[in-house]
């Protein structure tokens, strides 16, 4: 007989292969067998193909025969190395991983298999929805009496639903009851206001927690619509743990809770937001533009997270389809980034309202996105200051050059002008010598100047006599008068 090496059953067949109680993997599990009297052990006979691992021959079944004794190698195949596909996450897994579900005989990762209930989480789901089904079906409208309830444990034990689960989901019942949304007090109006603006606009943990409690209070003490919205949707951005347990053990009639259930299992890395999705489809299929907004998030999220365009582009195509006016009313904001998000993309010199970036960045989960978008801003800003000073050093260093060379041609200028005014004074000598004559004057060529450079003698200007001038005009004028009185006058004036 074999044991079952997860839960200790020890009645299983030796050919079984699965536990018959928890649905282990029992093949690779040895049958011990013990014999009257001990034999020396022989040395194996291993083939080329066999491995061995301590004292386990690791082979394909082989027959060996000899002097009339048969030898049947019954060890099992090894599966260490065989994969198969979970049946709830969808991910590929090993074989000595998983575990056959008793119930729907599907082999799921042991991470998916409820050691209590002894099945899988979709068989738990499903066991809980119809327990749900049944409860909403029992109680009605009517309190819960005596045989109501004596109803609801005999079938939470037909489904197997544990104790704490079947008290959450009839506490949620009775603290839920489905009915139209209650109106807010003026009050509990300016306490939603507050507490959703502290939400959109908390950059920081304190202020996001300050504003769940609050919207937590209202959620307890009232059955409006919108503080319901807001309460299921903060819960899922500020304590996505805490309402991914609340989505799976608490299966109320609200619907806030089923629609942003996938937002928890993305906040948390959870490959089961898109069994979230479909779950909500199932339920509240009627609601149909509501939930290809949510199918649109879900594609978003996943997109952003890990930068598949595919993810994006399906979301683009799905939000297409969605029509605002059959939109439930707290949605339309979030309708209404969506479409600028697919119109205009992410531009980080945009202006956003704050529901807008608490939209991108808590619903879409596009805060990879948007670093990334910074750090290649910055990337660029970088690059373009770096170019500004390669071009201002180029600037200064043609500038340099072209001093340089203005100064050489300056000096260059002199040189020349010095050489041609050396050699017109050297042929003026030499012309001067030819012809005999004698240089100027010392008091002639201290009263002449150079011209532009040259030595070339300009006569000088000599002083005005001043004093001779003014005394020949004084003579004339002394001359003029006496003509004057010489003249004689006219008749007229006789």
């Amino acid at each position: 007989m074999k044991t079952c090496p997860k839960c200790g059953y020890d009645k299983l067949a030796d050919t079984a292969r699965f536990c018959h109680k928890c649905g282990c993997d029992c093949a690779a599990v040895q049958v011990k067998r013990t014999s009257a009297a001990e034999e020396p052990e022989a040395a194996p006979l291993v083939g080329d193909k066999n491995l061995i691992n301590e004292s386990t021959i690791i082979g394909k079944q082989e027959k060996y025969e000899a002097s009339n004794i048969t030898i049947h190698n019954n060890i099992t195949e090894d599966h260490s190395h065989t994969t198969i596909v979970c049946a709830v996450s969808g991910k590929r897994i090993y074989l000595d991983h998983s575990v056959v579900c008793p119930k729907c005989g599907k082999q799921v990762a042991l991470e998916y298999y409820v050691e209590a209930s002894k099945r899988c989480e979709n068989c738990e789901q499903q066991a809980r929805e119809e327990y749900r089904a049944f409860v909403v079906r029992t109680t009605g409208a009517g309190p819960l009496d005596a045989a109501c309830k004596q109803q609801l444990d005999a079938e939470a034990q037909r489904l197997q639903i544990d104790a704490a689960t079947q008290a959450s989901i009839l506490r949620a019942r009775q603290q839920k009851p489905a009915g139209k949304s209650a109106e807010l007090t003026s009050v509990q109006r300016a306490e939603l206001e507050a507490a959703v603006s502290r939400l959109i606009t908390a950059t920081e943990p304190e202020p996001a927690q300050k504003s769940l409690e609050a919207l937590t209070v209202l959620h307890e003490n009232s059955s409006n619509y919108e503080a319901d919205y807001w309460y299921f949707l903060a819960r899922a951005v500020v304590c996505p743990e805490e309402s991914v347990k609340a989505y799976e053990e608490e299966l109320t009639d609200d619907y806030w809770q089923r629609y942003w259930g996938f937002l928890g299992y993305c906040n948390t890395g959870s490959p089961k937001g898109g069994a979230a999705v479909d779950r909500l489809r199932s339920v509240f299929g009627q609601r149909e533009d509501d939930i290809r907004l949510a199918e649109a998030i879900y594609y978003l999220a996943r997109g952003f997270d890990a930068f598949e365009t595919s993810m994006l582009g399906r979301a683009g195509e799905l939000a297409s389809s969605v029509r605002r006016e059959y939109l439930s009313k707290p949605l339309v904001p979030v309708y209404d980034t969506l479409q600028r998000l697919v119109r205009e993309n992410i531009r980080l010199e945009e202006k956003y309202t704050p529901m807008e970036t608490f939209v991108f960045v808590d619903v879409f989960r596009a805060g990879k996105y948007i670093e990334y978008l910074c750090a290649e801003q910055a990337r660029k800003e970088q690059e373009a200051r770096e170019a500004e000073a390669r071009r201002e050093q180029e600037a200064r260093e043609a500038e340099a050059k072209l001093e340089r060379e203005r100064q050489a041609a300056a000096q260059a200028l002199r040189r020349k002008q010095a050489e041609m005014s050396a050699d017109r004074s050297k042929r003026m000598e030499q012309e001067m010598a030819r012809l005999g004559g004698a240089k100027p004057a010392a008091t002639q060529q201290a009263d002449s100047k150079a011209f532009a450079g040259y030595e070339t003698v300009v006569p000088g200007t000599k002083k005005r006599n001043w004093g001779k001038t003014i005394l020949i005009v004084v003579v004339c004028l002394i001359a003029l008068i006496g003509l004057l009185f010489l003249i004689p006058a006219p008749e007229s004036l006789q």
